[in-house]
């Protein structure tokens, strides 16, 4: 049949009317069907959908072999790549079975479907105007290249396949590449005929594949070259080489995947690993993937030198995921988050607010080994908040957390975990206002369930409060649904709410798709009279007005980084003239002046983040340190154990408040870590607030002590103080306080982990707080908490609850109430008079 002389309707009826390339279309739809669920709803190890798979191609191959399409000249052609794509979907499910590629990025699984829709395509050519064909023969020469490149992966095992074919010809899978290579270049010879366009779009696809592959790994090789070059200057400002690397280097996929390479993206194609099954990094809660861009460039400009921790550093510092670097003692990596259920209470007249998350984690997986998992969170906390309960559904019954010392939950956890494989949760607290929740076992197929409660200050600004959702990284919530409701102590004036919610009275609720990232926000109508009383002392909010001390400034210190504009930083200088200023860069502090001030500011604003050593600060009580905001650095304790820690911490013990002025932006890690110390006196606010401080030559002076706490985003102060009165308020008073004046007692304790005395311990247990001493732990059975020494405290305000919003009463009150109570028993029933005489 002479296609070239059929009109297009004619060449589709034609084609459609041969039964084996019919036939061959609804093979293949089958088997595309029979490999898509079992990514979704089987497991991914099962043999059972290779076979099937790979019947339907041994089948079809014996329809077209029998029918007469393989021999010379039978124009076949098209039937054999339909065989082809059925062979390509099956070599695919065995990857699944044996692990010959890691799971494919998104790009090239993209590319694989795009040149295999194009192959089809192919039989009905003919049809096809001419720019349809030009583009098609562009797919086509992509469609090669991939193909070459897939063969060159096999090669290695391409003998050994030779050697086992007779295992049911199922290692011959790994020449389904090659053949496609051979039958592309036979459809190229036979189809464009001396079409001179054709030709072109041919060879300029594949030379656009070439450039662009060269000029990947070119742009791979000029990172890691500036990657050795920046580590070289770590080690004489004592830090390690991974904080200069991470300052400079790009934040862009390729530098992401440069760090991840050998441990997340494949590298090199190693024969020594497993084919049975591909063990997950306990290092990085990542998928491993295949990339054929990473694994060419990595073969032509090799691969950073710098070992995997440290590179999981710089992912830390860069992208903020120290969730996915978190110590597992299980693997997660077949969990999901099901469900979420945000529950709400606001206290507009208190700046404070109070949240419980439930949340459902099941388990993807009907059958495998492990039969268990372990379920990791990482909740961020508004600034200020805390952790207040936990609960864990054991048995369908919710089982309440208990706080103890953080070591004594850490060693149960790990110890019940690890050896014993039983019902755990724990909650440990974090730098950087997160705190991480771990729960175990998840079985296969199946859900657990916990609760985790934050109280939180509201965030006070512009005459406006602002709560914000708690949102948290774990177990995917791609598929997740979440009720919320929100409700309010007392209704909120101008309040401003996102489309999502409906309102009912005092009321917000809304059910549908999984949102982290909502907020609510409402007039701020001051602070009303309130107090909170437990165990003889009484607790109470006030609205916070800086308390302003007589500044004597000799030295400012510019902590510049790339969030500093130029304009912003001559106003600056502007401002500064006459003082002495300084800036630390190349390894030293170094005095700003005319001649320069732009060559220290060009060298500074390429620093994605700055660490500021204020242990170069001479005389910190006459000092004042003006920085900007960055959302990410490195956190203390990733810099234990270096010469910058070691002389930061040297300093924190003889340190007297050194000013702080933030001119913009969220405080990045390190800094957020040092003001929860109180290592600096704080002050926020744009160049004109700068300005009149700078003018009136004064700065918000230290207050807080044993009797009173400032929690700055609030804009409130919590007192305490010795007294017995009733309660009007709840008990979230005197969480707060606890919380805040812990990590104010603790200072620079926090990072020279020095000795804590008891009375901080008591005061976490007392209100029940999660600490940098204290965490809550649920575990199975009360034997479980006797071996290990956990008991709960009867003194104490005991886990948070929705329910019950706060009094606790008084001992003189229970008194009171003990006595009601028995004179109402006593009223009811007494025997009446009369009745007994009658009687």
């Amino acid at each position: 049949m002479d296609h070239q002389t059929l009109q297009p309707i004619g060449i589709i009826k034609a084609r459609l009317h041969d039964i084996s390339y019919r036939t061959g279309l609804v093979f293949l739809a089958i088997s595309l069907l029979i490999f898509c669920i079992a990514g979704s709803v089987q497991e991914w190890d099962t043999p059972v959908p290779f076979f099937l798979n790979y019947a339907l191609a041994v089948f079809y191959f014996i329809m077209i072999w029998a029918g007469g399409w393989l021999k010379r000249g039978g124009n076949g052609i098209h039937h054999i790549f339909i065989w082809l794509l059925l062979c390509l979907v099956s070599a695919y499910s065995l990857n699944r079975v044996m692990n010959i590629f890691d799971e494919s990025t998104t790009w090239f699984s993209i590319v694989l479907v795009i040149v295999s829709l194009n192959y089809l395509a192919f039989a009905f050519f003919y049809a096809m105007p001419l720019p349809v064909k030009a583009v098609m023969f562009f797919i086509l020469g992509i469609a090669i290249c991939c193909f070459i490149y897939l063969t060159i992966y096999l090669v290695s095992v391409m003998a050994f396949s030779i050697m086992t074919f007779w295992v049911l010809g199922v290692p011959l899978h790994t020449f389904v590449p090659a053949f496609f290579v051979i039958y592309s270049i036979v459809l190229f010879r036979r189809t464009f005929g001396k079409n001179r366009l054709f030709r072109i779009t041919f060879w300029s696809s594949i030379g656009v594949v070439a450039l662009i592959t060269v000029a990947f790994s070119v742009y791979w090789r000029t990172i890691i070259v500036q990657m050795e070059k920046d580590g070289r200057h770590a080690e004489h400002a004592g830090l390690p080489e991974w904080v200069a690397v991470s300052q400079r280097m790009p934040v862009n996929d390729v530098a992401q995947k440069i760090l991840k390479s050998g441990f997340v993206y494949t590298v090199n194609p190693n024969w020594d690993r497993s084919w049975f099954w591909n063990e997950p990094s306990m290092l990085w809660e990542e998928k491993l993937k295949h990339d054929p861009l990473v694994m060419t460039a990595s073969v032509l400009s090799g691969v950073p030198a710098m070992n995997t921790i440290d590179r999981i550093h710089i992912l830390e510092s860069m992208y903020d995921s120290r969730h996915q670097a978190e110590e597992r003692l299980w693997s997660g990596d077949d969990l999901f988050t099901s469900h979420v259920k945000t529950e709400a209470h606001i206290w507009p007249r208190l700046h404070m607010a109070y949240t419980e998350k439930t949340i459902t984690v099941t388990d993807r997986q009907q059958k495998s080994w492990p039969a268990q998992q372990e379920a990791l969170y990482t909740f961020h906390l508004p600034e200020g908040s805390v952790v207040t309960s936990l609960s864990l559904w054991i048995n369908n019954k919710e089982e309440k957390g208990i706080l103890t010392t953080k070591a004594k939950a850490d060693t149960a956890y790990k110890t019940i975990v690890g050896a014993e494989r039983r019902d755990p949760s724990v909650i440990h607290w974090q730098e950087g206002n997160t705190v991480t929740v771990r729960v175990f076992p998840i079985m296969h197929g199946q859900s657990r369930q916990f609760k985790i409660g934050v109280t939180s200050p509201l965030v006070a600004g512009n005459g406006s409060l602002e709560y914000s959702n708690i949102y948290f990284d774990g177990p995917s919530t791609g598929s997740c649904r979440e009720d919320v409701a929100v409700t309010f102590q007392t209704p909120p004036a101008s309040l401003y709410t996102p489309g999502m919610f409906d309102r009912e009275n005092n009321k917000l609720y809304n059910s549908g798709r999984y949102n982290a990232a909502w907020s609510l926000s409402f007039k701020d109508e001051g602070i009303t009279s309130n107090v909170f009383s437990f165990n003889g002392r009484l607790f109470s909010i006030v609205t916070y007005k800086p308390e302003m001390a007589v500044a004597h400034l000799q030295d400012v210190y510019l902590d510049v980084n790339s969030m500093w504009t130029r304009s912003e930083f001559d106003h600056v200088l502007t401002m500064l003239e006459g003082q002495r200023i300084w800036m630390y860069a190349d390894n030293e502090m170094q005095q700003v002046t005319a001649q320069n001030k732009y060559t220290l500011f060009d060298q500074l604003e390429d620093y994605r983040f700055s660490l500021f050593p204020f242990f170069k600060i001479t005389a910190p009580a006459s000092a004042m340190v003006i920085t900007k905001g960055t959302t990410v650095s490195p956190i203390a304790d990733e810099l234990q154990d270096t010469e910058f820690m070691t002389s930061l911490k040297a300093w924190l013990g003889n340190s007297s408040g050194v000013m702080l002025f933030n001119l913009g932006g969220e405080l990045s890690p390190y800094l957020r870590t040092l003001k929860e110390c109180r290592t600096f006196r704080y002050a926020k606010g744009d160049r004109h607030m700068l300005q009149q401080l700078l003018t009136t030559k004064q700065f918000p002076a230290a207050v807080e002590n044993d009797e009173q706490v400032v929690v700055e985003p609030a804009g409130i102060m919590i007192r305490s103080v010795p007294g017995t009165d009733a309660s009007n308020a709840p008990d979230h008073l005197m969480r707060l306080f606890a919380y805040n004046h812990i990590m104010q007692q603790m200072g620079p304790k926090l990072l020279t982990k020095g000795e804590e005395g008891d009375s901080l311990v008591n005061e976490a247990r007392e209100a029940y707080v999660v600490t940098p001493l204290s965490s809550l732990i649920v575990l199975e059975t009360q034997a479980d908490y006797n071996r290990f020494n956990i008991k709960d405290s009867e003194n104490s305000l005991k886990n948070a609850s929705l329910h019950s919003q706060g009094a606790v009463p008084e001992p003189h009150e229970w008194a009171l109430i003990i006595l009601v109570m028995l004179v109402l028993i006593y009223v009811k029933y007494r025997t009446p008079v009369k009745s007994r005489t009658a009687v």
